[in-house]
């Protein structure tokens, strides 16, 4: 996920918390509620592919071992096999939406690959949504047309079916530890007013920017950073600082500090 710290005209006249802006090849912009734009980078289908491929063979471990398991024990009898198809059926449909909810957006597969499910509005999926989207799978994967390697070729943010019914979106994963920014100067830290939460949109956002600074020029992280820190700025009611990136920085530091000491 790259971040740009850009303001939206769209966004200042009335957007919705949360909206898409037109991707540009893969990468889809969305604006936060505090009128921040940062972007997301879709995942094409040869990952998502070979991400699927993965997630198979790890299914087919689990059923092997299953089978083994009962064959050793003496319960897989013809009386039982009928209950074995069930588990199969529930392992293999349940184990896609149990994953994405458990660990994030991630299967094995999307982990080893760097991707990530993420709701339409970019943040974490929910459990109906997992299991919408996995159901819908049958229908993406059926032959000889395969409908979801079709729709993710013609719709603009690469959705199979399962993604458009579920309202969701697979992504390129590039935060999987929250990076931990330089520490900003005090002056700079104390305009950020007491008690200030960041909504997750912008959290995430922050941490994007934060995660790739370290490879931008100090002017780039600059010119990154002032649009950002002049919105928030301007809802403080405060005077934007010369260290721009010093207080985007200042800000993530806080909220992941106050996100962290939040019961869980």
């Amino acid at each position: 996920m790259d971040s740009v710290s850009r303001s939206s005209a769209a966004a200042a006249t009335g957007s919705p918390p949360a909206d898409f802006r037109r991707p540009l090849d893969t990468t889809l912009e969305i604006v936060s509620p505090e009128n921040i734009a940062f972007q997301f980078r879709l995942a094409g289908p040869a990952a998502r592919s070979i991400a699927f491929l993965l997630d198979a063979v790890v299914i087919g471990l689990v059923i092997t071992g299953l089978l083994m398991a009962l064959g050793m024990t003496g319960l897989l009898t013809e009386g039982l096999m009928g209950l074995f198809l069930v588990a199969v059926f529930f392992i293999w449909w349940g184990y896609g939406a149990a994953c994405e909810v458990l660990a994030n957006g991630r299967t094995a597969g999307k982990a080893a690959l760097g991707l990530r499910v993420v709701s339409q509005t970019g943040l974490s999926i929910n459990p109906a949504q997992a299991i919408l989207r996995n159901l819908l799978r049958l229908i993406d994967i059926a032959p000889p047309f395969f409908p979801g390697v079709i729709a993710i070729a013609f719709t603009s943010r690469l959705q199979r079916l399962g993604d458009l019914a579920a309202g969701t979106i697979v992504v390129l994963d590039r935060s999987r530890r929250p990076p931990r920014p330089p520490r900003a100067e005090a002056a700079t830290s104390d305009l950020v007013p007491l008690g200030f939460q960041a909504d997750p949109a912008l959290l995430e956002a922050l941490a994007a920017y934060v995660g790739r600074r370290g490879e931008l020029h100090p002017g780039r992280r600059q010119e990154l950073a002032a649009l950002p820190a002049a919105r928030l700025c301007e809802a403080w009611n405060v005077s934007p600082p010369a260290d721009a990136d010093g207080l985007v920085c200042a800000v993530y530091e806080l909220a992941i500090a106050a996100d962290s000491k939040e019961p869980a």
